[in-house]
Parts: structure tokens; sequence; C-alpha cells
């Protein structure tokens, strides 16, 4: 999906969605367009158009980052794990 047609889609439904619940929606949104396979490049593309999108994308891409470094973390805490006792 392009950045264009994410932008469109955001724009359609953001002034439908009242100010008080607007950042929440768009964390699902972002989370929506991260679960259908849209590249983290194209998140970051988005950023700097809509204050609420930007954040979600932060939150998402952080914790993204956040993950990656729990599973290499938790590999090198347990590499010597495979010695017989």
């Amino acid at each position: 999906m392009n950045e264009e047609l994410i932008i469109e889609v955001w724009e359609t439904f953001r002034d439908y969605i009242p100010e008080k619940t607007r950042q929440t929606a768009a964390s699902q949104f972002v989370e929506f367009l991260q679960g259908h396979d849209v590249d983290d490049s194209v998140l970051e593309s988005l950023k700097g158009y809509d204050p609420h999108l930007d954040e979600a994308i932060d939150l998402v891409l952080d914790s993204d980052d956040e993950s990656e470094e729990d599973d290499e973390n938790y590999e090198d805490w347990h590499e010597g794990d495979d010695e017989d006792y």
C-alpha cells in the first residue's frame, strides 16, 4: 500500500473520529497497516502529515525496536544453555 492511499484513508475517517479518541484510532490504524505488511519505511514516510499518526508510528516502531532488542538479549543470554549437565 502506498503513502498516498494510506493518507487518503486516514483523511477520510479522521474527521469522523472524536478528538479525544483520535490518538487511539491512529494507533489502531498504524497497527492494522503493520499487520498487513506495510513496510516500516512507508510508515516512516508518513510522519509529518498528522500529529496523531506521528505519535502512533513512533510508538509502533519503538515497540518493534524494543522487541528486536529483547530477542537479541534473550539469544545472547541463552547461548551456553545447550551444554549437557
